[in-house]
């Protein structure tokens, strides 16, 4: 490998950290939490300063599902303990806020200006709140009003952004992603996840070739780094060049051979251009090689399924749900694979678990798929 395309891992592992911890948005590939797989406020263990990151990630996902109370309980805690910690005053605020507390409320938001008059959390956790309440206006007024006074607007940008893009308004969320993108000495994670975004919205509305030239932007600033190759390869597949997806893949695993989604979607690709023999060799060496990985799971039960060794293909399948309890696909395809075994009654179950977890605001197409195999469940 050339000098000039040898990554630094202590980079690349520090923004492999940072993906995981945009707080205060919805990250895209994140998969919800439910409220009752949450620790109870009383069960939490608050130590040191330490504790305090895990604590305030909990108290955010309790605001997220309108857990008011709880949210409270939490950030008071936190108080106790450093009782200038911006974050847990902002989500105490919002809680306080959305229970009708004005008083207390004002007085909390006060508070936070004093301490940190540039900081964004206030208007991130109120947003936050509207959010569960499904205030979409309510939403974009907290990013907006934050915008105008905060001098670091990254965070908020993403933020309103990421409402855009749940809302469907796909170019108004494009444009609150350029601008985050347009921001000087930019941290990479926010890099990072703009890019994605973008690329995803590029996908969905077919503009392939932009998503190329943006994917390996990216592929070439961060070269380990999987998520780049994913689109890359999305885009060349969408585009019917299937080579340049596999050329992509491949690349992948000889820069970052620890990364399953490579062998996952070549696997994928051999598939469904019908070799077989490839598609089985990546998908075995994905599971070998990942034994953790559910997808891994998932995509060597979808090929064992395609050629029909549907014993074989069920076994992977029950090991995926099992391993991503949260994943309405691994279900869907375990109701499939019972369909072919005749079981329908296990089917209709698993296609019914799939369609509850995709909720009310899932994708569209794919519940209407779910609903037409349970009604063959009869």
């Amino acid at each position: 490998m050339k000098q000039h395309l040898r990554p630094n891992f202590l980079v690349i592992t520090l923004v492999l950290a940072c993906l995981s911890v945009l707080t205060y948005s919805t990250t895209l590939l994140a998969i919800p939490i439910a409220a009752g797989d949450l620790p109870k406020p009383g069960d939490m263990i608050l130590i040191s300063d330490k504790d305090i990151p895990l604590h305030i990630n909990i108290a955010g996902k309790y605001l997220e599902k309108g857990k008011f109370n709880e949210v409270i309980a939490i950030c008071e805690r936190i108080l106790q303990m450093k009782d200038n910690h911006i974050e847990a005053l902002a989500h105490m605020a919002a809680a306080q806020n959305s229970l009708g507390e004005k008083e207390i409320f004002e007085k909390t938001s006060k508070r936070i200006h004093q301490i940190d008059p540039d900081s964004p959390a206030l208007y991130l956790s109120m947003a936050v709140a509207c959010r569960y309440d499904k205030d979409f206006e309510c939403a974009e007024l907290s990013y907006e009003k934050g915008l105008k006074v905060i001098p670091k607007k990254e965070k908020l940008l993403m933020g309103l952004a990421n409402l855009y893009l749940e809302n469907g308004q796909l170019d108004k969320a494009s444009d609150q992603f350029e601008r985050v993108l347009r921001i000087k000495g930019l941290p990479p994670k926010y890099f990072l996840n703009a890019n994605f975004a973008l690329c995803k919205i590029g996908l969905d509305q077919q503009n392939y070739s932009d998503v190329i030239t943006r994917a390996k932007l990216v592929t070439d600033l961060y070269p380990v780094i999987p998520q780049g190759y994913q689109f890359l390869g999305s885009a060349y597949k969408a585009k019917g060049e299937i080579n340049q997806a596999i050329k992509t893949y491949e690349k992948l695993i000889n820069i970052n051979s620890n990364s399953p989604a490579s062998f996952q979607e070549l696997a994928l690709i051999y598939n469904d251009i019908k070799n077989q023999g490839k598609a089985l060799q990546y998908a075995e060496e994905g599971v070998k090689k990942f034994p953790e990985d559910a997808k891994s799971k998932d995509v060597l039960g979808w090929v064992y399924y395609t050629e029909e060794k549907y014993p074989e293909a069920l076994k992977q399948f029950q090991v995926a749900v099992r391993m991503g309890q949260n994943n309405p696909h691994y279900l869907y395809h375990l109701g499939l694979v019972y369909m072919k075994l005749e079981k329908k009654s296990k089917a209709k179950e698993a296609f019914i678990q799939a369609l509850n977890m995709l909720g009310p605001n899932g994708p569209k197409k794919f519940a209407n798929e779910i609903e037409d195999k349970i009604a063959l469940c009869k």
